[in-house]
């Protein structure tokens, strides 16, 4: 389950404490109605964002294009390969391997910690920690299954 464009938008949007009249109005240069009507149906998946509207979205939100772009399959937390963590949550592949989508929520996360936003890493790691429970629950059912109770 990785992060798809339309959360990261409505994530950052709320991290920035703007409501989608607010952001649409700022981004296209609009009325408030007709922003919040396109945030909406960007934020819902009805409307995929061109080039030109990233653009305008991340600089009202202060952050980079690529912010705004879903993590492709198989990334690493911060992203790159050979990054160092500047104090920031690595896992072991194996680990991420057994959590789909945890990557992409522990690079958020990270930068979420790196721009001291206490509301981002609250929402991420609520996310996280219903992750954590499905491999717990999945773990006990296993268990259970072959007869090794805990």
């Amino acid at each position: 389950m990785n992060l798809k464009q339309p959360e990261i938008i409505q994530i950052l949007r709320r991290r920035r404490n703007m409501n989608q009249g607010a952001l649409g109005a700022a981004a296209f240069d609009t009325s408030l109605e007709s922003g919040r009507t396109k945030i909406k149906n960007i934020e819902l998946g009805r409307q995929k964002p061109t080039a030109d509207d990233l653009e305008k979205m991340a600089a009202i939100l202060g952050v980079s294009v690529h912010d705004l772009e879903p993590a492709r399959d198989g990334s690493k937390p911060l992203g790159r390969a050979g990054d160092e963590p500047e104090g920031g949550i690595v896992m072991h592949r194996r680990v991420l391997d057994h959590l789909p989508g945890a990557d992409a929520y522990i690079e958020m996360l990270n930068k979420a910690v790196r721009l001291d936003d206490r509301e981002l890493i609250g929402h991420i790691a609520d996310k996280l920690a219903g992750l954590f429970a499905g491999l717990s629950h999945a773990s006990l059912e296993t268990q259970s299954v072959s007869g090794q109770g805990g």
